[in-house]
């Protein structure tokens, strides 16, 4: 009986300290979140679905400060997985959707839980983008102007210049979704446990 009480309590402890390990790092990793820039809890969402995904959408936005923002969110379940590198199928996507003959990347910056990418497009407009991941949700930002891209930059490097602000940017209004689109594209997908 002293040995299923003594399991037990370390079952209990160990779940406990779990459970405060994994929202600490959560609330960590998400200090500098957009949601931290921009107000999305009034924007209009565009939800998104898919067998695998939950809480997913698009939507695109405008704020004096930072212009024009596409968001795309997509959120999987624990028993689904990507099958392959998120943000190159983001990428791939958002070149074939607006039709772009070329895609250059000039700039990546890696930090904690977050990707910044500045493209060359079609040799002459230049776009931002920001990905933010933690754990199964993945969100991926087109920036037009690349104002919120700097700044969320210098909350990690408070050096940072951005050398392309004042290039022409590229400004076609872009809606697609990487969850509406898997159904054709196998973006991800359920993992399935073999049978003994």
């Amino acid at each position: 009986m002293f040995k299923l009480i003594n399991l037990y309590f370390i079952a209990s402890m160990a779940l406990f300290f779990t459970a405060c390990t994994s929202t600490n790092f959560s609330n960590h990793n998400r200090v500098n979140s957009i949601n931290n820039y921009i107000d999305l809890s009034k924007a209009n969402k565009q939800f998104t679905s898919d067998n695998c995904a939950f809480s997913s959408y698009i939507l695109n936005t405008s704020s004096p400060e930072y212009g024009d923002i596409f968001i795309e969110q997509v959120s999987l379940h624990s028993n689904c997985e990507w099958n392959g590198f998120q943000r190159s199928y983001f990428d791939d996507l958002f070149k074939e959707k607006n039709a772009i003959k070329t895609m250059v990347a000039l700039e990546r910056l890696d930090f904690k839980s977050h990707e910044f990418s500045t493209y060359l497009i079609n040799d002459k407009y230049i776009v931002n983008l920001i990905y933010e991941f933690w754990g199964n949700e993945n969100k991926f930002i087109v920036d037009y102007k690349g104002k919120l891209f700097t700044k969320m930059i210098r909350q990690f490097d408070i050096s940072y210049k951005n050398k392309y602000l004042d290039k022409p940017r590229f400004s076609l209004n872009y809606n697609s979704s990487l969850v509406n689109q898997n159904i054709i594209k196998n973006y991800f997908n359920q993992e399935f446990e073999a049978l003994d």
